[in-house]
C-alpha cells in the first residue's frame, strides 16, 4: 500500500542541519532518562514470552529502524541478534552518517535510506526491503502531524509480516501544563546530571535555557499515548499497549495479527 500522506510540516527539516543534530547528539541523547529502561523494555516486547522465544532459535531475521538517528535502536537490536538484516530510514544525512559509524560492524548486514517516511514514495522504495518482522522507531515520529501519524501507523502494519512487532519509543504530549512542567523539570535534571558525569561546568540554570530555547522544541507535535494506542487498534494492530511510560516519555507498539484479510503475499 501506497502512503497518502502529506509532505511533512517544514518545522521538521530544522533536524537537517548539521548543528543541531551534533548538539542532541553530544548532549540531549546521552541525557534522556532512563534511556537504558525503554530500550530494555523494547526487546521484551520484541523477543516476546518465553513460549514465543522457544519456537524461534532467531525471531529477528529482518527489521527496520524508522527515524534511525544515531542508529541506537539498531544496535540494541543487533547486539542480541547479531545475524538480523536491517534498515535504517532518516531524512537526515548527518544522522544516518552517524548510524554507520556506530554500527559499522554491522555494515554488511544493513540497508540505509535517507528517505522521507512522510513522502508518499517511500512505502514503495521501502517494501523493496520488506517484509519486517520488526519495525521500531525512538523519537521520530512526534514530530508529524496526527494524519501523518496514522498513516505512517498503517505503513508499517502493512510492512511488517504477520505476527510481526512494532515498538515506539516516543515523546508523547502531557495531559496538563503541570504535568508538562514536572517532566520538563525532571529531563532538565537528567541533562545536567549527564553534562556533571562528562565534566562540563554549566550549571543547571544554563541547562535549563538552552532546554527552553532550543531551536527544535517547535518542530514537536505531541499526541497522546492513549490516542496513538487507539488508532493502533483501529489499524487492526493487537497487544497494543502502552508498556511504558513517565511523563512525556511512552514505550508503546502492537503487533500484527497471525492472520487476517489483509495479509499480503510478499512472495509473489
Amino acid at each position: 500500500m501506497t502512503s497518502g500522506a502529506p509532505p511533512a510540516d517544514g518545522k521538521s527539516a530544522v533536524w537537517k542541519g548539521p548543528s543541531l543534530v551534533d548538539s542532541y547528539l553530544r548532549r540531549v541523547r546521552k541525557g534522556i532518562p532512563l534511556a537504558q529502561i525503554q530500550l530494555d523494555v523494547m526487546m521484551r516486547v520484541i523477543a516476546g514470552p518465553e513460549e514465543d522465544q522457544a519456537q524461534s532459535e532467531r525471531p529477528v531475521q529482518n527489521f527496520l529502524d524508522l527515524g534511525c538517528g544515531d542508529g541506537i535502536l539498531a544496535a540494541t537490536i543487533l547486539e542480541k541478534y547479531p545475524r538480523a538484516r536491517g534498515t535504517l530510514v532518516d531524512f537526515s544525512t548527518t544522522m544516518l552518517q552517524a548510524a554507520l559509524t556506530n554500527l559499522q560492524e554491522y555494515s554488511k548486514s544493513l540497508h540505509v535510506s535517507s528517505t522521507d517516511y512522510t513522502d508518499p514514495s517511500w512505502f514503495d522504495i521501502i517494501s523493496s526491503h520488506a517484509p519486517f518482522d520488526v519495525v521500531v522507531s525512538g523519537f521520530s515520529i512526534h514530530h508529524q502531524s496526527d494524519q501523518i501519524k496514522r498513516q505512517v501507523f498503517i505503513d508499517i502494519f502493512d510492512l511488517l509480516i504477520p505476527g510481526g512487532a512494532f515498538v515506539n519509543i516516543e515523546h508523547v504530549s502531557s495531559p496538563t501544563a503541570r504535568l508538562e512542567a514536572l517532566y520538563d523539570s525532571y529531563f532538565i535534571d537528567s541533562l545536567w546530571a549527564n553534562q556533571l558525569a562528562e565534566g562540563d561546568g554549566q550549571t543547571r540554570d544554563q541547562v535549563a535555557t538552552a532546554y527552553h530555547g532550543r531551536v527544535d522544541k517547535q518542530a514537536n507535535i505531541l499526541a497522546p499515548v492513549e490516542s496513538q494506542c487507539e488508532w493502533l487498534r483501529e489499524i487492526g494492530f493487537e497487544d497494543v499497549d502502552c508498556y511504558f511510560k513517565i511523563f512525556e516519555l511512552a514505550v508503546f507498539g502492537g503487533k500484527r495479527p497471525l492472520t487476517g484479510p489483509d495479509d499480503i503475499d510478499y512472495l509473489e
